[in-house]
Parts: C-alpha cells; structure tokens; sequence
C-alpha cells in the first residue's frame, strides 16, 4: 500500500528511468487497464488506474511496465489515504498466440487451475494441458483451442527455466508475456538493476515461447546490439594458440595453486571500475583478465594496463567465475543460458539452456555444468556434461538433493557437493555415479571442493574441513573451523588452507588435518590463493581487505584496503588480481602490494 508522497516519488522514479532508457513516460494509460484487468486484478474492488506506464525497445523486444493503482483508496491510517498498488511488467511477442498460459503461479493450485478447467467445461471447443507437481505450486497450464500449440510453451526449456525462478508468475495472452508482481510486495522501491533483470529474465522466456531468427528485432524497434554474428568467426588456428586453461581456483580441480612470476618491467598497478559489482573470482588466461559483473557484462581486459579488450553483454546477471578452454570463453548467466564466447574477440560461438548453475568447468573437450533450482532442498538438481566445441549435450546425471556448489574435477572424475553436505563422484566421460556419501547438514554451504593428489577436501556448515580418498569416497579426516565454510579449500607444501565465516583462515597439514597456524578474523576470510611460499586472501570487515601471508607461518607480509567487499583473489606472472562489490578491478604487485598511483578509471558503457 502506498500514499500520495509514495505516489509522486514513483512517478518521478518512472520518469527519471525512462528518460536514461530513451523510452517513453505516460503518467496514465487507459488501454493498458482496460486490457489487463482481469488478468492481473480480477474482480477486486476499487476504481483502478494504469499509472506510470514506460514503455521502450529492449533486447529486441518492445517491454511495458505500468502500476495497477486503485485510484478510490480506503482511509488508512494515519490521515493519509493508502492506494493499492501491483506492478506489470508486458514483454510483445512478434505474433498472437491461439492460447492463454500460466506457469508456476502462487495461485495457480488453488484458483488458476480451478478457474482454467471451469473455461474448458463450458467451452468445448478449447483444450486444457497441465503438468507439474501442485503440492509445490509448480504448476504449469496451458489453456487452447489448438493442442499443438501447446508443445510451444510446454517444452522442456520452458518449464526449467520458470521452475528455477520462484518470483515467476507469468502469462502468455495473445501478443503479450504478462508478469505481474503480488500485490502484496512493494513496487515503490524503485530499483533500476532489479527491474531491467527481470524484463530481460522475461525477454529470455519470451525468446523460449516464440522464437525468433537470430538477431531479427522486434517490427518498429531499433535492432538489439549485436552478439551473434550472422557468420562465425573462425576457430583458432596453429598460427594462434588457444588460450590456457583457466577458471575458478585456477584449474578444473580448483586447487587455488598459481603459477609463480614476476610482472613484466614497467608494469603499474592499476584499478578500473566496470558496470557492475563484481561478486565472483577474476580469471586470467594469456594476458587477459575475465570478469563478470552481476549488470550482466563479461569484460576482458589487458591484465598488464587494465585497458577493455572485448565485453559480452548478456541477458541476465552473472555471478559465478568465468571459464577459458580451447579458444573459448564458458559463462552462465541466472537466466540458465550457458554462452561460449571467442576468448579473442567475445563473439558468441553457441549458446545453450542448462538451468541456473554454478560457475562452469571445462576439461578434456567438456564443459561440466551444476544446476542449482532455485530451492535447493525441495527441487531436483543435476550435473551435465556437454560438448565444448558445439554445446551438445554428452549426458546428464541426477544429483540427490539440490547442490551449490560447482564441479570439481580431476583424474577422471566429477565431484560434486551437496548443499547439506552430500559428496558424489561421477565417470567424467559417460556419467556413471561412482559413488556417494549422503548429507546430513543443517547448516547449508555452498562449499565447491578441490582435488589433490588424489585427495578430495571440502568443508561443511557444521565449520568442519574434511578430507576423503577421491577415488573410493573413504573419510580420511576432518578438522574444527570456528563457521561455516563456503570457501573453496587450496592445497600446497603439504598444507590445506581454508576461509571461514567466523574464525578467519586456517592452515593444517594436508595428510592429517592436524592445525599449523590461523589467521583470525571475527568477520571470515576468502578462499586462499597460493603461488610459491606465498599466499593471499579477502579478510577483515565486510570483506575489505586484501592481505598477502607467508604460506609457512601465516605472517603477514602486507593489507591493502578495498572500496567495498571483495572476492577471491587471482593471480598471474607476479600479479594479484581481486574485484569488489562496488565494481572495481584492482590488479597489484603480488610482492608489493602497493597501490594504484593514478586514480580509478571508469570503463565506458
């Protein structure tokens, strides 16, 4: 419920936002109610309104938003009257579709279903599809006077990629996808970040139910920014050789082991601030530096200067690690989609829907996806193995309950952790489970183990680092942390290194879990990274440190404060690596740490 201050504060919101989109403002649109009515508040009471309607291309598509506002409120109190308000966000599809559709709707159990079958039962002529499970209100309904059109929003990508996504109540009606938020949450927040997420969240599901030719935009709207070239790029040939392979914690196994070196003669530390805040591990591969920011760009800059070589802008935001492997760069954004990208120029070479996942992991001509539904505990999760070259699917294996955590893999063999703690080890090449231990966890962690040696180590939210043997699954020791551990554990010089929430870092002997030195910290500390008898991690409050130890005993050698919380740290040829919740990349003299003598630069958008 809002008031007439609330009111004017979202008109003004609205119109601010539609004039940095270069859309339009309306402050009433008629029509718009008079067509949405009944889809979006039934037979409520009240005289309502079509308020601060802005409306624009995007992605190729022409996107409405408006608020439904009751424009008789009730007395409220204080003295102010409070006005109903409920949010529509309409995605234009390129033709009518012959149905109506609903999908995994709140209400769909309990009034959508019900109300559909009343509409079947009264008209012959039309036919209800329904599938799902009510008692977890996944419920996916299609209403029709044509049973092929059906399979259109019915298809296997379709109900994923509305099942990973609990906030998703969508219609499909005529010419429009419909979404419109519960009346019951407030609109007048007005996020700019949020709200384009989900037009493009919807934009992707439109793109699902009514598919379009590559790069065709919408009649009347100019043409989407350019991602797919209508002719691929070539391969990289023998004259140019594929990038290394490198990804979160280094390598398939996520060993957090570097490479040690020294920078280049000259080199200057440098910092940059991209589009958005960077919440997931830079990856360095050949002087490049690959990072996403959750506004939904990948970004590759010269890792010596800083400078932008290349950005893909995908549909959703991107939280997990970028992936290098033969040429190609692999992200996943929270829409699902998996894009291959050129490692040289960011062109995208293939896409493909997996479900919401983890941070990808290539090795040995596949790429190895965790997908993680939106509630872990209740949905069904999955490990797929996909061809790196083309994105075809290689095979797919059920994982016992949902999973947070990214594969780990090494020797032949995909390890996955579960979410409340479960291990499984699978046949990287045909999928086989090898074998498994169960989770028994209350404390849930999103912990993704590393492989070494032969050892498999991976901590728990019971603030427990264990080992097992990799090969057969057999426990081989477990140690006390004083939190949970989310971080991914690093293993070097016969010592395993691990961040907590709450106890800081901690080193142990590898063979024994027996403990060698902490490093405390009240607020946690980031998983490690390692290069020689060194090593380097985010640490202090709110993550706003970056601090250099001696692997050995734990001194510190150097801190260098951060603009705001920051990821795990990378590093490549003598430099450290490290991105911050406010969007900046900061590149430093790993033996140094000194900072940057010039300023931040701001990447153009």
């Amino acid at each position: 419920m809002a008031g007439r201050t609330d009111l004017r504060r979202q008109a003004e919101s609205r119109r601010q936002w539609a004039q940095r989109q270069g859309w339009t403002y309306e402050d009433e649109r008629p029509a718009l109610l008079e067509r949405w009515r009944d889809a979006v508040i039934g037979a409520a009471t009240g005289e309502w309104a079509a308020r601060f309607a802005v409306s624009g291309p995007l992605e190729g598509r022409k996107v409405t938003v408006f608020d439904c506002v009751n424009s008789a409120p009730a007395r409220g109190w204080p003295r102010q009257p409070r006005y109903g308000v409920q949010t529509v966000i309409l995605v234009e599809l390129s033709a009518a579709l012959p149905l109506t559709a609903v999908s995994k709707h709140g209400l769909a159990v309990d009034t959508m279903v019900p109300l559909l079958k009343q509409v079947v039962r009264d008209r012959p002529d039309r036919h209800l599809h329904e599938i799902g499970d009510p008692a977890y209100d996944q419920v996916h309904v299609v209403e029709t006077a044509d049973p092929t059109a059906a399979e259109r929003l019915l298809t296997p990508a379709v109900r994923e990629f509305a099942d990973d996504r609990a906030w998703l109540a969508w219609r499909v009606d005529g010419e429009h996808l419909c979404h419109a938020r519960p009346p019951e949450t407030d609109p007048l927040t007005h996020d700019d970040a949020a709200l384009l997420e989900e037009l493009r969240s919807l934009i992707r599901l439109a793109d699902l139910v009514d598919p379009r030719p590559e790069d065709e935009a919408h009649p009347g709207t100019p043409a989407p920014a350019v991602r797919r070239p209508a002719v691929p790029p070539p391969r990289d040939t023998p004259a140019t050789a594929p990038a290394p392979a490198a990804m979160y914690r280094g390598d398939a196994a996520h060993s957090g082991v570097f490479p040690a070196g020294r920078p280049p003669a000259g080199f200057e530390a440098w910092s940059v601030t991209l589009g958005g805040p960077v919440i997931a591990e830079p990856v360095v591969s050949a002087g490049t530096v690959l990072v996403n920011c959750t506004d939904g760009d990948c970004y590759a800059l010269d890792a010596i200067t800083g400078e932008p070589r290349w950005r893909f802008a995908a549909r959703s935001r991107l939280t997990g690690s970028p992936a290098v492997a033969g040429g190609q760069v692999f992200v996943v954004g929270s829409d699902g989609v998996l894009h291959a990208l050129g490692v040289h120029d960011g062109q995208e070479r293939w896409q493909r829907t997996v479900g919401r996942s983890a941070a990808p992991v290539p090795d040995g001509g596949l790429v190895y996806v965790v997908h993680n539904p939106a509630r872990a505990l209740r949905d069904a999760s999955g490990l797929r193995a996909l061809d790196a070259a083309t994105g075809e699917p290689r095979w797919e294996s059920p994982l016992p309950e949902g999973s947070a955590s990214g594969p780990a893999v090494a020797d032949g063999r995909v390890h996955v952790h579960g979410a409340t703690g479960a291990l499984s080890a699978f046949d990287a090449r045909s999928g086989q489970r090898l074998w498994h231990h169960p989770g028994r966890d209350t404390q849930l962690t999103c912990c993704t183990p590393s492989v070494v040696d032969g050892t498999l180590y991976v901590g728990t939210g019971r603030a427990e680092l264990h080992a097992y043997d990799a090969a057969t699954g057999e426990h081989r020791w477990g140690s006390q942390a004083a939190g949970v551990i989310d971080a991914t554990p690093a293993v070097s010089g016969g010592l395993v290194l691990v961040g907590d929430s709450h106890g800081g870092a901690y080193a142990c002997r590898a063979d024994s879990g027996h403990p060698v030195w902490q490093l405390p910290s009240g607020y946690g500390a980031s998983s490690v990274t390692i290069s020689g008898g060194s090593a380097w991690l985010v640490t202090a409050k709110a993550g706003r440190r970056l601090v250099k130890v001696a692997l050995a005993d734990g001194a510190v050698r150097w801190r260098h404060a951060l603009d705001d919380s920051g990821t795990s740290p990378a590093f490549a040829d003598g430099i450290v690596y490290v991105g911050t919740g406010k969007g900046t990349v900061l590149a430093l003299a790993a033996d140094t740490g000194r900072g940057p003598r010039r300023g931040h630069r701001r990447l153009p958008r």
